[in-house]
């Protein structure tokens, strides 16, 4: 009859994601992907401390080492990479308009690439230093794969965290489609510094020209994909093959991918895109959002699944003090490395900052949620000969910057967002107030937008008090001297054509 181990391990694990669900929702409220692993922390560190409690009392007992042990026999990355993320990246993909990443592609790109790799440079270098000094010194090689595999956004936390807040729709497109597309990339640059890790021999064009047949071929499977799931939608569908048929696009694509050795993250979502900017013209707008909407659902539920795997993850960390301040720190400098890295990145592109929105770089900056797939990738390789002496740190500082980037990144960007664009609501008082005003001073130039829609419904931005910037008040306080070039900084600031 069997030992029922995967059925019981589903039972607790669905147990547990109810419980943190409705804890969060009814008593925290923070968004799903913040709340949730938050919860199930707590909830590990309450039944931790219970079993150490009740020792061995003779009515209850709680096994703390089976329980570390079917933690460790969850494989993480098998059940996320090679897994949910395919329905997590098409349902993402099936709702963003290629028109949306027409008109911001490079932005993206810039992201989602040159961004990325730097952002791992700084970090690992950053880390090392600090490792250093403490005395418990690093490879720069596992710090960099560290860091590359913190680099990759969530795209389930951007999601949370963007609806928290009414963002533009220009920084949504941006977030979102960053996430989207940095995950391959992430993937990409973590195997082949793993490669040399293993003793591999680095070749830059080698790896040049890996990346290249990855993407391209990964292009042409989510191409073929997509043209023939429209093939398929084409004529009379029940919404069970409607819902089927999307399933398929998303794990078909994915798997193709990996059995060709092309990137499946790209290949399921270039399938996405082309379905779902084309099945309009298929499917009646009913079906469409019945489909949608079943997908947003099954986020909802992995989202849950996922994050309360992360905490559970807490059973197979020894966390002691130093591992905890050094995880903080390491929060600290990838979110430095982040900026430096966004910043530096769009530095070799003038025109954007040029034509851009005034705090569009710092606001991205701070949006990058991390999540799973980040600790995903470093729970697979932690146990490699060549990387067990450093797991701790590897899975203990990964674990500490997922918290703490859901709490500080998500929790704090609704306060940048009002630095940045005029929210009349904002806090003024107490400990959310003071937060706020600190968040005002990273608004050094002093322009603010109020985002509003036209007659049509359209978004609109505009500029919040354009007066201040293009009238100087005279010492009466009263008449104003008008300048015509200020007013060309206003239309330029309120009709960015690139960023």
């Amino acid at each position: 009859m069997g030992n029922f181990f995967i059925l019981q391990v589903f039972t607790v694990v669905f147990a547990l994601s109810i419980a943190t669900t409705i804890f969060n929702k009814r008593i925290l409220g923070l968004p799903q992907a913040i709340g949730v692993p938050i919860v199930s922390a707590i909830f590990v560190f309450i039944l931790q401390w219970g079993a150490n409690l009740l020792g061995n009392n003779q009515f209850i007992t709680i096994n703390l080492h089976n329980i570390e042990t079917a933690v460790r026999n969850i494989d993480f990355y098998d059940f996320l990479i090679n897994g949910v993320i395919c329905f997590i990246l098409t349902s993402s993909a099936l709702k963003f308009k290629v028109s949306d990443l027409q008109s911001h592609w490079k932005p993206i790109s810039i992201l989602a690439t040159l961004a990325l790799v730097l952002c791992a440079l700084f970090f690992g270098g950053l880390l090392f230093g600090f490792q250093y000094l403490m005395g418990s010194p690093v490879p720069i090689l596992i710090l960099l794969l560290l860091g590359s595999a913190l680099g990759a956004t969530d795209p389930i936390g951007i999601k949370g965290v963007l609806s928290s807040v009414r963002a533009p729709h220009h920084l949504m497109v941006k977030l979102e489609g960053e996430s989207l597309f940095n995950d391959a990339m992430c993937i990409a640059v973590f195997m082949t510094l793993l490669n040399v890790l293993k003793g591999e021999k680095f070749s830059f064009i080698a790896t040049l020209q890996t990346l290249f047949y990855e993407i391209v071929v990964a292009v042409i499977i989510g191409l073929a994909f997509g043209w023939l799931i429209l093939r398929i939608l084409r004529g009379k569908h029940e919404m069970e093959s409607l819902i089927l048929t999307t399933a398929l696009l998303a794990c078909g694509s994915y798997l193709v991918a990996l059995f060709a050795h092309a990137s499946a993250p790209i290949a399921c979502v270039i399938g996405g895109l082309i379905v779902g900017n084309k099945w309009n013209e298929i499917l009646k707008e009913k079906e469409i959002s019945e489909v949608n909407h079943f997908w947003h659902t099954v986020e909802g539920i992995i989202n849950s699944f996922l994050f309360t795997l992360i905490g559970l993850e807490l059973f197979i960390l020894d966390l002691s003090a130093s591992l905890i301040f050094g995880g903080v720190v390491a929060f600290i400098l990838l979110h430095v490395s982040r900026f430096a890295a966004n910043y530096l990145a769009f530095a070799f592109f003038p025109s954007f900052r040029k034509k851009s929105y005034n705090g569009s770089l710092a606001i991205i900056s701070w949006g990058g949620v991390r999540g799973g797939i980040s600790l995903a990738l470093v729970l697979a390789v932690a146990n490699l000969p060549q990387l067990t002496e450093y797991s701790s740190i590897l899975i203990g500082y990964t674990f500490i910057v997922v918290l703490l980037s859901g709490v500080v990144c998500g929790l704090g960007l609704p306060p940048v967002m009002n630095a940045f664009y005029y929210n009349p609501n904002e806090e003024q008082t107490g400990f959310k107030g003071w937060y706020q005003r600190l968040c005002h001073k990273m608004n050094r130039s002093g322009v603010k937008y109020i985002v509003g829609e036209d007659a049509k419904g359209n978004e609109i931005i505009t500029i919040y008090n354009p007066e201040a910037v293009s009238d100087i008040k005279m010492e009466d306080g009263v008449a104003a001297v008008h300048h015509p070039s200020k007013v060309q900084e206003v239309k330029r600031l309120e009709n960015p054509d690139n960023f």
